[in-house]
């Protein structure tokens, strides 16, 4: 029987090994969603790369794996541009591929920088791989306008004694810990190593982990009795879904009919005196500033219930009309104390980037392009201090803890899911949400069109929610924190630290010689044992 060093030496092996990678990698995040999987499924891949001698290979096994990833994971894109943009099934799909295929790059980044660091028997220099996996996520963050999308730490959010460390160190040196157990399986299908070698490695990681796992669990567990000694205020929200379908938000004989029913769930849901009410992101097809009936309910209301109230509309700017903000309004006591403008946009939802070039892409929404990109990163004020992400921003963990620095008490993210009715999307799009509570020890409140409506706790546990096309309200209680976590002070350092340790890596084995200990032979990773 061949061993695994000796099967890796034959290309189609290595293909297959970072296909598999790709197919594990996906089965981490809903609607699969088998978290412990984020754990081993790198391994696959980096034994391949580490067992070519081809840069280009190197590059190109990184971007068939993470291509067949986004091909599992985002099929959802083809519904927004061919039901909601009015492109053709065909062409939807072409642009989904495409799609792939680019975000594939990323994979095709991780896998090139993994060669270049020249990786050999010894485990040591293997330890540089989840700084390479780091260093390729962030770019994906903020190259080209971002899309953070599914980092691969969302994938344990369900596992809350390890997601705790998320709080101190941030989501990409989280992201690295969850590789390390991928990076030692990798070394030990691609070199072999003696048993002695082989324990003393995998019993350094196991203990990592356990160490990882017991101080997660002694922190929530502090938490929670500090939770119960907490005699501050304890505030109400009211987080209402009105199921109001996408179809029917773009009816214009619909208009009345959607906002009598946000008149009535609001009206049933100030019978139980909540400190905020929070309606989803623009559900009324109105613009709230300058249509009277609309604006004069919601100030009613509040000053009526004395409750704040969290609604999600276009805002307009007086002196020209061509420029439209996706904004979250806050009304207290019956006055409209201001607006929060979204400022990460979706691209091609929201804007077209290189609008002149993707001509072909205008099509996708209504109105697509007019959006102009909001640029405060403070809480909008009234009981409490709202610390407001609408919809897409949530996914961007600096974005948020920006909101926090700024004094948020609770974070607040208005949504609507209903372009993606019937797929992972929307569970995607929540487990990021609760990374961000999480981080920034938080408690968040979440309102979508059609769901999922959430309540989660600073720990990222889901206390309350309401699945996708169902109508409610949930009541959820909660305190105002005035913490500043780590993440929140400190930010990504371990993310620009990684980069920067690979880059120094990478030159300085560029200008070495190789040395016998580090060649290679036919394929296989070779030295000193």
């Amino acid at each position: 029987m061949l061993s695994a060093p000796a099967l890796l030496r034959h290309r189609s092996v290595r293909f297959f090994a970072a296909a598999s990678s790709g197919v594990l990698l996906a089965c981490c995040f809903p609607n699969i969603e088998i978290g412990w999987l984020a754990f081993i499924a790198l391994g696959p891949l980096v034994a391949a790369i580490a067992s070519t001698r081809s840069r280009l290979e190197a590059f190109l096994l990184g971007w068939l794996g993470y291509a067949i990833s986004w091909l599992i994971t985002v099929p959802w894109v083809i519904k927004v541009m061919s039901q909601y943009g009015g492109l053709p099934y065909a062409t939807g799909v072409s642009l989904f591929v495409a799609m792939s295929l680019y975000l594939g790059l990323y994979g095709g980044l991780f896998s090139l920088l993994v060669s270049l660091v020249r990786l050999d028997a010894g485990f040591r220099r293997w330890l540089l791989v989840p700084l390479a996996w780091v260093a390729t996520e962030y770019a994906r963050t903020w190259l080209f306008s971002g899309f953070p999308w599914d980092l691969i730490s969302a994938a344990i959010i369900n596992y809350t004694a390890l997601i705790r460390i998320d709080r101190w160190i941030g989501p990409y040196a989280t992201g690295a810990l969850v590789v390390l157990p991928s990076i030692a399986m990798a070394w030990l299908m691609a070199t072999a190593p003696s048993r002695r070698r082989m324990l003393r490695v995998f019993g350094s990681v196991i203990l990592c982990m356990a160490i990882w796992a017991a101080i997660g669990a002694l922190a929530v567990a502090a938490d929670g009795r500090e939770e119960k000694a907490d005699r501050s205020r304890t505030y109400r929200a009211a987080l209402i879904q009105p199921n109001i379908s996408q179809e029917m938000r773009w009816s214009d004989t619909s208009t009345m009919d959607i906002f009598q029913r946000m008149v009535r769930l609001s009206e049933a849901a100030s019978a139980v005196h909540p400190d905020v009410i929070v309606w989803p992101e623009s559900t009324v097809p109105l613009t709230y500033a300058s249509t009277g009936f609309y604006r004069s309910f919601i100030e009613s209301l509040s000053r009526k219930e004395h409750t704040d109230m969290i609604l999600g509309s276009v805002a307009e700017d007086a002196s020209d009309p061509t420029k439209l903000w996706n904004a979250a309004y806050l009304v207290t006591d019956g006055v409209t104390v201001g607006h929060y403008d979204k400022i990460k946009l979706v691209p091609f939802g929201e804007y077209v980037p290189l609008r002149r070039m993707l001509f072909f892409a205008r099509k996708l929404v209504h109105a697509v392009g007019e959006f102009q990109f909001g640029t405060r990163e403070t809480p909008l004020a009234g009981k409490l201090r709202y610390g407001m992400a609408i919809c897409y921003e949530i996914v961007f963990p600096r974005a948020v803890a920006q909101q926090v620095r700024a004094g948020s008490d609770v974070l607040v993210t208005i949504t609507n899911d209903a372009w993606y009715d019937g797929t992972s999307a929307p569970r995607q799009h929540l487990n990021m949400a609760r990374m961000r509570a999480v981080e920034t020890d938080r408690y968040l409140l979440r309102a979508g069109t059609t769901g999922i409506s959430a309540f989660v706790d600073p720990d990222g546990r889901l206390l309350q929610s309401l699945e996708m096309n169902r109508q409610g309200i949930l009541f959820p209680e909660f305190h105002a924190r005035h913490s500043q976590t780590a993440y929140v002070r400190f930010g990504d350092w371990f993310a620009w630290l990684a980069c920067g340790i690979v880059a120094v890596t990478i030159v300085r084995r560029r200008r070495a010689p190789v040395l016998p200990n580090e060649s290679r032979s036919n394929g296989e990773v070779t030295g000193v044992r």
